[in-house]
């Protein structure tokens, strides 16, 4: 790794693309969430529009805009001249430090997988997501979509880099737990039974059992495993909760009395923080782990301060050596 972190922005990738993509960098930049940017799929006629003060710390790297939802994920091999294709085989030739994709998640992941490559002993890589949680201890989510269909064995894969990541998170010990549609160990499809055999046969996975959607948010709650569809379905249904929650109280607020509103008036600070630890641009991206480099994926309706965010998340990976103590726990 450079003094400087090297971290490459994929322009293209996104709904808000290219637009919130630029507005982002040029934040982080600003404020010093980075160093410097390498920009994928920018032309070299970009670099006019950029704030003078920051136009020496931008490279433009061109790129083709053909990579899209529609693009089925191995299909990106073949498209070498995408952001997401050139952003991945930087990052192997070590010519990125981190690179930073809000794009098709599929694609990214096999860009990152077959070119970049994996960390020795992982088969799966996965989306890991840190949830928040009771006593504000994180709890970590494998898999938030990389993979919609799996097989028993593969959870292992999964509960590992979740382990992983949670000791990264400064938890010792980590629970690993299935999500299921019961506890018993009756209960479920032939997938997580077999699954569940599979991580108590392996002495190195804390395995407890099953656990259920609604008690994820629990303190004794560390690792949760589940296949891509299942968790990115999770993850849409709590965000969609949250959001919904917080404009029914809003609307009440407004259309409430003289008491209510002076009740919200007094409790703004906490709702402020309520609204805050549900806000997805307040995290900006999460790791591809088992990838055998940096791959953040940011959301894909990330706006400029998402954008900016997650770079700041792969600038601090870089800096506190992430993937060398991924594999040093695997």
């Amino acid at each position: 790794m450079s003094e400087k972190p090297k971290i490459g922005l994929d322009l293209f990738g996104g709904d808000n693309a290219p637009n919130s993509n630029l507005e982002g960098a040029i934040f982080a930049l600003k404020n010093g969430y980075i160093d410097e940017l390498y920009l994928i799929g920018g032309e070299e006629s970009l670099k006019n529009d950029l704030p003078k003060e920051i136009r020496s710390r931008i490279k433009l790297i061109k790129a083709e805009n053909i990579v899209d939802n529609h693009t089925k994920p191995t299909e990106v091999l073949k498209l070498k001249k995408s952001s997401i294709y050139i952003g991945n085989e930087m990052m192997k030739k070590g010519e990125l430090d981190a690179f930073v994709s809000a794009g098709n998640t599929g694609a990214l992941l096999a860009a990152g997988t077959f070119i970049t490559g994996r960390i020795s002993g992982i088969d799966r890589p996965a989306l890991v997501i840190p949830l928040p949680g009771k006593g504000g201890k994180p709890r970590i989510l494998v898999d938030g979509g990389a993979n919609a269909e799996l097989k028993p064995a593969h959870f292992i894969s999964l509960a590992k880099e979740g382990v992983a990541f949670a000791k990264f998170l400064g938890i010792k010990e980590p629970k690993v737990h299935i999500l299921n549609i019961g506890t018993e160990e009756s209960k479920g499809t032939k997938l997580v039974k077999e699954a569940a055999e599979y991580l108590k046969s392996d002495p190195k996975i804390n395995y407890i059992g099953f656990v259920e959607g609604r008690d994820i948010f629990e303190k004794e709650i560390d690792v949760i495993v589940t296949d891509g569809f299942t968790g990115n379905n999770m993850l849409k249904t709590i965000e969609g909760t949250a959001y919904y929650i917080l404009s029914e109280l809003k609307e009440k607020i407004s259309n409430g009395g003289l008491l209510v509103k002076l009740g919200a008036l007094l409790m703004k600070k906490s709702l402020k923080g309520l609204k805050s630890s549900l806000d997805y641009r307040q995290y900006g991206g999460t790791f591809f782990l088992g990838i055998n480099g940096i791959l953040v994926k940011a959301h894909g309706s990330s706006d400029s301060e998402a954008i900016a965010n997650a770079l700041s998340v792969a600038n601090k990976a870089v800096k506190e050596n992430i993937v060398d103590k991924i594999k040093e726990m695997l």
